[in-house]
Protein backbone atom coordinates (compact mmCIF):
# COMPACT_ATOMS: atom_id res chain seq x y z
CA UNK A 1 0.00 0.00 0.00
CA UNK A 2 1.37 3.56 -1.10
CA UNK A 3 1.11 6.09 1.28
CA UNK A 4 2.73 9.01 -0.30
CA UNK A 5 2.95 9.07 -4.49
CA UNK A 6 3.22 11.57 -6.77
CA UNK A 7 2.20 12.53 -10.69
CA UNK A 8 5.74 12.81 -11.61
CA UNK A 9 6.42 9.08 -10.60
CA UNK A 10 3.81 7.96 -12.94
CA UNK A 11 4.05 7.57 -16.17
CA UNK A 12 0.90 8.92 -18.95
CA UNK A 13 -1.21 6.24 -20.74
CA UNK A 14 -2.48 7.17 -23.65
CA UNK A 15 -6.22 6.09 -24.62
CA UNK A 16 -7.88 6.75 -27.66
CA UNK A 17 -11.57 6.78 -27.93
CA UNK A 18 -12.40 6.09 -24.38
CA UNK A 19 -15.93 4.59 -23.67
CA UNK A 20 -16.36 5.55 -27.26
CA UNK A 21 -15.65 8.57 -27.34
CA UNK A 22 -13.39 10.68 -29.30
CA UNK A 23 -9.76 11.54 -29.54
CA UNK A 24 -7.02 10.43 -27.18
CA UNK A 25 -6.70 10.91 -23.32
CA UNK A 26 -3.30 10.68 -21.30
CA UNK A 27 -4.33 9.41 -17.65
CA UNK A 28 -2.24 8.53 -14.48
CA UNK A 29 -3.55 5.75 -12.26
CA UNK A 30 -2.44 7.43 -8.90
CA UNK A 31 -3.58 4.96 -6.60
CA UNK A 32 -5.10 1.74 -7.13
CA UNK A 33 -7.73 -0.62 -5.38
CA UNK A 34 -4.59 -2.21 -3.34
CA UNK A 35 -3.52 0.93 -1.63
CA UNK A 36 -6.64 0.84 0.36
CA UNK A 37 -8.40 -0.94 3.10
CA UNK A 38 -12.00 0.16 1.40
CA UNK A 39 -13.59 0.04 -1.32
CA UNK A 40 -11.83 2.65 -3.13
CA UNK A 41 -11.22 1.04 -6.60
CA UNK A 42 -8.89 3.92 -8.19
CA UNK A 43 -8.29 7.63 -8.41
CA UNK A 44 -6.86 8.44 -11.88
CA UNK A 45 -5.60 11.92 -12.67
CA UNK A 46 -6.51 12.56 -16.41
CA UNK A 47 -5.84 15.24 -19.26
CA UNK A 48 -8.15 15.51 -21.95
CA UNK A 49 -7.22 17.52 -24.57
CA UNK A 50 -9.00 19.82 -26.23
CA UNK A 51 -12.12 18.03 -28.90
CA UNK A 52 -11.40 14.95 -27.00
CA UNK A 53 -14.45 13.35 -25.17
CA UNK A 54 -14.94 10.53 -22.51
CA UNK A 55 -18.09 8.93 -24.44
CA UNK A 56 -21.18 7.76 -22.57
CA UNK A 57 -21.03 5.04 -20.56
CA UNK A 58 -23.01 3.57 -17.44
CA UNK A 59 -21.77 2.50 -14.33
CA UNK A 60 -23.16 -0.60 -12.03
CA UNK A 61 -22.07 -1.38 -8.47
CA UNK A 62 -19.61 1.82 -8.48
CA UNK A 63 -19.88 5.21 -8.19
CA UNK A 64 -17.55 7.70 -9.61
CA UNK A 65 -16.38 11.34 -8.36
CA UNK A 66 -15.30 13.63 -10.78
CA UNK A 67 -13.00 16.69 -9.57
CA UNK A 68 -12.48 19.13 -12.22
CA UNK A 69 -9.10 20.45 -11.40
CA UNK A 70 -8.71 22.62 -15.46
CA UNK A 71 -10.26 23.48 -17.86
CA UNK A 72 -14.10 24.14 -18.60
CA UNK A 73 -15.93 20.82 -19.52
CA UNK A 74 -19.06 20.04 -20.57
CA UNK A 75 -20.16 17.00 -18.27
CA UNK A 76 -23.30 15.00 -19.18
CA UNK A 77 -24.95 13.15 -16.02
CA UNK A 78 -27.87 11.01 -16.18
CA UNK A 79 -29.14 13.48 -18.84
CA UNK A 80 -28.44 16.55 -16.93
CA UNK A 81 -25.82 19.00 -18.84
CA UNK A 82 -23.54 21.09 -16.72
CA UNK A 83 -20.69 23.41 -18.12
CA UNK A 84 -18.01 22.58 -15.28
CA UNK A 85 -15.31 24.42 -13.79
CA UNK A 86 -11.93 24.66 -12.03
CA UNK A 87 -13.11 23.46 -8.30
CA UNK A 88 -16.11 21.59 -9.09
CA UNK A 89 -17.43 18.28 -8.60
CA UNK A 90 -20.09 16.25 -10.67
CA UNK A 91 -21.46 12.35 -9.12
CA UNK A 92 -22.27 9.36 -11.03
CA UNK A 93 -24.23 7.08 -9.04
CA UNK A 94 -24.47 3.12 -9.14
CA UNK A 95 -27.04 2.27 -12.13
CA UNK A 96 -26.32 6.38 -13.86
CA UNK A 97 -24.40 7.67 -16.72
CA UNK A 98 -22.26 10.05 -17.72
CA UNK A 99 -19.97 10.75 -20.30
CA UNK A 100 -17.37 14.28 -20.94
CA UNK A 101 -17.09 16.96 -23.92
CA UNK A 102 -14.26 19.02 -23.96
CA UNK A 103 -15.26 20.74 -26.73
CA UNK A 104 -12.93 24.06 -26.03
CA UNK A 105 -9.28 25.12 -27.20
CA UNK A 106 -8.04 24.35 -23.72
CA UNK A 107 -6.74 20.85 -22.26
CA UNK A 108 -8.95 19.48 -19.15
CA UNK A 109 -7.45 18.11 -16.21
CA UNK A 110 -10.00 15.99 -13.51
CA UNK A 111 -9.46 14.09 -10.70
CA UNK A 112 -11.11 10.69 -10.51
CA UNK A 113 -12.00 8.24 -7.97
CA UNK A 114 -14.43 5.23 -8.20
CA UNK A 115 -15.59 3.41 -5.41
CA UNK A 116 -16.76 -0.16 -5.33
CA UNK A 117 -20.48 -1.31 -3.97
CA UNK A 118 -18.99 -4.49 -2.44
Amino acid sequence: MKVFTSLDAIAPIERWNDHGGRGVIFFRRVLEWSDFRTSIDFVDYTVIPAGSTIGRHEHHRNEEIYFIQGGYPLMVVDGQVRRMGPGSFAIVRDGGSHELINDTAEHVEILVMQVGMR
